[in-house]
């Protein structure tokens, strides 16, 4: 149903989206992030369509105030015809129609996308099989740096692989937002007075999207554009990951080969030991809770964060070392890894190959273009905003 009023709405989309998400969720405004309080959206013709009629827009809601500080915004449009990028909005076409909890309402013309929308069209993206000849050659410098950090001396990258990576990134990226969103952690947006710092992070919060509503709502997507890539985000995202780094931790573990990962098993995070396969006598905790574990081969991987762990003081350090020694105990093979260990790409390939050894299988051995991306995929996942989360 739409809404017949005289006024143009911004139908907040894609990261921006990702971005008021975060603002509305360190404000504690669950109901709107929850399936009441989604509003019925406006009719195509009252879109914002223009650069012009987002400045005026920008100027009444003050988006910045909103959460959404970074430029340009993105914003839905209803046809190919209203279709502009500029240094202040870039428009995406969306012309399917839109399932309840798509969006919420933040201002009296402001509507912003939900977090199960904003993971659809983030996972839906463009999927390109061409790009200009000025983002081939941004591409095409990243390649060579990348190369060279490596020391790989064969052939650049063609035009066509530079595009296979473009999607590979857009899939991953999707999917990294969704476990941010499923996680147990926060992104907190910098001070108003402090636009260009970095965001904060805030532990031990309820995820923000639930499984069982993120499966409904693309349940209700049908046969859209672009649907089958979204239920495959979906099936490779994790729940409950407690910090960034045990979600870069995850998909650098586990995605294939050939997106730059190492193709591991995938493993339970943040699993809750059963009652009755926990030795008490080996445990000064009464419930035990492994970040990442594979619980048949009894192999477990500890994340030792600076805030959740040496910023919180040595009693934090000591539980949790005196919970690996329990379970080493009880015989399990336990790695515990800091930033330091994983921030690079020789780090991280040594913790994969350990745990393989553990899960007693083996790495594939990735040929070169995927030694490349493999690079590239963990600068893309690494947490930049603070580097000892």
């Amino acid at each position: 149903m739409g809404m017949s009023v005289s006024k143009t709405y911004a139908l907040v989309s894609h990261e921006s989206a990702v971005e008021a998400i975060w603002a509305l969720a360190a404000r504690n405004w669950k109901d709107l992030l929850d399936d009441e309080g989604i509003w019925l959206v406006p009719r195509a013709e009252n879109c914002v369509k223009t650069q012009k009629d987002f400045k005026g827009l920008d100027a009444e809601a003050n988006l910045a105030q909103l959460g959404i500080r970074s430029r340009p915004v993105d914003l839905l449009v209803p046809d190919k015809a209203c279709f502009s990028r500029g240094r202040l909005a870039q428009f995406h076409v969306w012309s399917d129609f839109f399932p309840s909890r798509s969006f919420v309402r933040v201002h009296d013309r402001v509507f912003v996308s939900t977090p199960y929308f904003a993971v659809l069209q983030l996972a839906m993206g463009r999927r390109p099989n061409r790009i200009s000849r000025a983002t081939a050659e941004d591409a095409a410098k990243e390649d060579a740096r990348f190369r060279a950090e490596l020391g790989l001396e064969g052939k650049p990258s063609t035009v066509t692989e530079l595009i296979r990576w473009d999607n590979i990134a857009r899939f991953v990226r999707a999917t990294q937002v969704l476990c941010d969103f499923m996680g147990t952690y926060r992104y907190v947006p910098p001070p108003e007075d402090k636009p260009d710092d970095p965001p904060g992070i805030v532990f031990k919060k309820k995820p923000i999207v639930r499984p069982e509503v993120l499966k409904k709502y693309l349940t209700e997507m049908g046969a859209a554009r672009g649907i089958k890539r979204a239920r495959k985000v979906a099936a490779t995202a994790f729940c409950c990951a407690a910090s960034p780094m045990e979600t870069m931790l995850v998909l650098m573990l586990t995605l294939p080969c050939t997106m730059g990962g190492f193709g591991l098993p995938r493993p339970v995070v943040n699993w809750s030991m059963p009652k009755d396969q926990l030795r008490r006598e080996l445990f000064a905790q009464d419930e035990i809770i492994i970040d990442l574990c594979w619980p048949e081969q009894k192999v477990a991987v500890e994340y030792y964060g600076w805030n959740e762990h040496y910023g919180a003081g040595r009693g934090k350090v000591a539980a949790d070392a005196t919970r690996a020694n329990g379970l080493a105990a009880m015989g399990w093979t336990v790695y515990v890894v800091t930033y330091e260990q994983v921030c690079t790409l020789a780090g991280v390939s040594l913790l994969a190959r350990q745990i393989a050894a553990a899960l007693k299988t083996s790495l594939l051995e990735p040929l070169e273009l995927e030694l490349l991306w493999r690079s590239r995929l963990l600068a893309d996942l690494l947490p930049t905003s603070n580097r000892r989360l």
